[in-house]
């Protein structure tokens, strides 16, 4: 398995980072609590976050991975739609299961007793998901590849 670099197109090398970045912050602190005192603090990173949590981290690394994979040239089975369609498609699930996960974390700000939101670890996923989604609706476009639902239907 050998990939060249300087072969890959920018939306290429912006998938693969986005979604590098996208794992990073699966460890780093999603949300947690922050007291009055830095003594007082307790975090959960997006892995332990919930399902919308991991799973989007999870599919926005999967559409990385398979990108990787096929610009190294792995032979891979056939799939019901073109390599864009899927890398954009399961890259715009990733981002939109961070989002949910963003809107459903529980936020309190207690003034001197601490407050409960998110931390940074989200906000990372959550731009490198959109830097993700985005590079691949570029490449997508750029591919000219029919969307499955453009697709002449088989009889």
């Amino acid at each position: 398995m050998k990939i060249d670099w300087k072969a890959l197109s920018t939306p290429d090398r912006m998938i693969l980072g986005g979604a590098a970045l996208a794992f990073v912050a699966g460890f780093l602190p999603w949300w947690g609590y922050s007291g009055p005192l830095a003594a007082y603090s307790a975090s959960v990173n997006g892995w332990s976050a919930g399902f919308t949590a991991w799973a989007g981290t999870l599919l926005l690394v999967l559409a990385g991975v398979y990108l990787f994979m096929l610009r190294a040239r792995v032979t891979l089975p056939a799939m019901p739609a073109g390599p864009a369609v899927l890398v954009a498609g399961v890259s715009a699930v990733g981002l939109l299961l961070v989002v949910i996960r963003w809107l459903t974390l529980p936020t309190v700000h207690a003034g001197l007793a601490g407050s409960i939101g998110a931390k940074y670890g989200i906000w990372i996923a959550l731009v490198a998901g959109a830097v993700e989604v985005g590079a691949a609706v570029v490449a997508l476009r750029a591919s000219g590849e029919p969307l499955p639902w453009q697709q002449p239907q088989q009889t």
